[in-house]
């Protein structure tokens, strides 16, 4: 990536005959160590210029990333590319207020003007400002973190690829007629992060995450689709691990069931069994997004609005959930879709509880938030998703600790349940302002009759609100995954940045919960 995103920049830089820089040449290593020489210097000469301007906080925030997706639909190659998205931002802390600029040309040339431009929004926005930001003191940081993996996948062959997808392709054709559409896909994303701030730190980022998507539409007596697509912080070797072959004969099977064979659910109330992902779409909207400090602090409204985990809750004894409930953020975690060493604060990520037995123990939060709770130090969860917006807090690794003396596994769980409904994959969700009142769908459910799976449901709508939800967490197994949902998670209106995100946790059963058809 290093090399993708800065070849031109070293060779206008190192043609200059006045350059100390080594001239760029065909040596890998050698590239990557004058491109991390120039990119120290560079960073350096914006902290000066902010400072020149006045700027009592100064960061410059050097980001990219290149994407490989390949999909077939219907069994022609739909999509087969590379793309790019690279540049700079330099966010200054002048007269108490925030401002920032960037641009997409990496030249030293831009410096002064992208520098003046952030001062510029400070000084205007400070007049209008009625608190003045604060920042935590955080340690000061100086690193190279790239995440570990196997087989570049961009050094893979397109071919190769286009290969497994049409035979997964075939696969879901020989299931029938009933099959009307199907769409299979991998996608590869390399990203940079170069931070540096006035207050010494110094890293550089690279993170390298593959993912891969089945999808199939099915057509009897309804109109019936089913779909997986996971990522992991993983090479090419994920792809191997996906199993496309097992996994498009999985998925075709089940659309043509919920086509064919499976009927609404009856309204009731029962006890409702999740698998890992759902489990982690749930966790996703019910417990991550309020407890996102910014939306606590009503600074975010986007996407089903602010959060009812109001500051009073804070260090209260609130109630979440059930003794069993143990939400834990922990992007540190290697392999995982959304581990990063450092947020892009500078700030070293870490692992905190959210929620510890059922009680409310803590926010993600960023370096201004924080301070103006009272904590101590930020959580290291800023996050940007383009290099022209600037750190929102964000979640990464946000997951439910599994049951040390619960079932072995699913198998286990569900013959410890009498009557009920396990339900598989997301279809749907909606919750309200304040992230309370919630209803999801699922793409496939079962009923749960004497310990034993039953028939196939569609269609089936589980309502309830956070508390209560949480609340009736009753029985988990030890078996547990975490799971890679992608650059899915929005946030950010009018500049929205879709962030990578996994969650998880075990087979998870929920008692009285209300269950209908949509």
């Amino acid at each position: 990536m290093i090399y993708e995103i800065f070849k031109k920049v070293v060779n206008s830089v190192l043609k200059n005959k006045n350059s100390d820089y080594l001239l760029f040449d065909t040596n890998l290593n050698r590239t990557k160590e004058v491109i991390l020489n120039y990119m120290d210097d560079f960073i350096a000469k914006g902290l000066e210029k902010a400072e020149k301007g006045g700027a009592s906080f100064a960061e410059v925030r050097v980001f990219g990333y290149k994407y490989e997706t390949t999909s077939t639909r219907d069994g022609e190659v739909e999509n087969a590319g590379i793309y790019n998205d690279r540049g700079y931002g330099i966010r200054v802390i002048k007269n108490g207020a925030w401002g920032f600029a960037s641009t997409a040309v990496i030249e030293e040339s831009t410096l002064e003007q992208i520098a003046k431009a952030a001062i510029k929004e400070a000084e205007a926005t400070s007049k209008v400002q009625k608190n003045p930001v604060e920042l935590t003191e955080e340690p000061i940081m100086k690193d190279n973190y790239k995440t570990p993996f196997k087989k570049n996948p961009f050094d893979v062959p397109i071919e190769e690829k286009i290969e497994i997808l049409k035979m997964s392709d075939s696969i879901i054709t020989e299931k029938g007629n009933m099959v009307k559409s199907r769409s299979n896909s991998m996608t590869f994303y390399n990203v940079y992060l170069d931070y540096g701030n006035s207050e010494g730190t110094r890293i550089t980022q690279e993170e390298l995450f593959t993912g891969a998507n089945v999808s199939v539409i099915a057509i009897a007596e309804d109109n019936q689709s089913r779909s997986e697509g996971l990522f992991e912080m993983r090479g090419y070797e994920f792809i191997d691990k996906y199993d496309f072959e097992a996994t498009s004969d999985r998925i075709a099977k089940e659309a043509i069931i919920l086509a064919t064979e499976a009927k609404a659910p009856k309204s009731q109330k029962t006890a409702f069994i999740l698998e890992p992902f759902q489990l982690g779409l749930t966790i996703h909207e019910s417990c991550g997004h309020p407890t996102e400090l910014d939306r606590v602090l009503g600074w975010e409204a986007d996407f089903a609005g602010t959060s009812f985990l109001t500051q009073d809750k804070l260090g209260s004894g609130y109630k979440y959930g059930s003794e069993k409930t143990n939400l834990v953020c922990d992007p540190t975690m290697p392999y995982v879709l959304g581990h990063e060493k450092y947020d892009h604060e500078g700030v070293a990520t870490k692992k905190f509880d959210v929620v510890r037995n059922g009680i409310f123990e803590g926010y993600q939060s960023d370096r201004q938030t924080a301070k103006i709770v009272g904590l101590e130090h930020s959580n290291g969860n800023a996050r940007i998703a383009r290099y022209n917006r600037i750190p929102l807090v964000r979640m990464s690794n946000l997951y439910l600790e599994p049951d040390t003396e619960g079932p072995k596994d699913l198998d286990g769980l569900i013959e410890e349940t009498k009557e009920g409904i396990y339900g598989i994959g997301w279809k749907s969700h909606s919750i309200d302002d304040k992230r309370t009142n919630f209803q999801f769908s699922v793409q496939i459910a079962y009923e749960i009759e004497n310990g034993e799976l039953g028939k196939p449901l569609k269609n089936t709508i589980y309502q309830a609100s956070t508390p209560q939800f949480w609340g009736g967490l009753d029985l988990m197994t030890k078996e547990w995954h975490i799971k890679g949902l992608g650059p899915s998670c929005g946030k950010g209106a009018p500049h929205m940045q879709a962030i990578w995100i996994s969650h998880g946790g075990p087979y998870s059963r929920f008692q009285d919960i209300n269950i209908f058809s949509g």
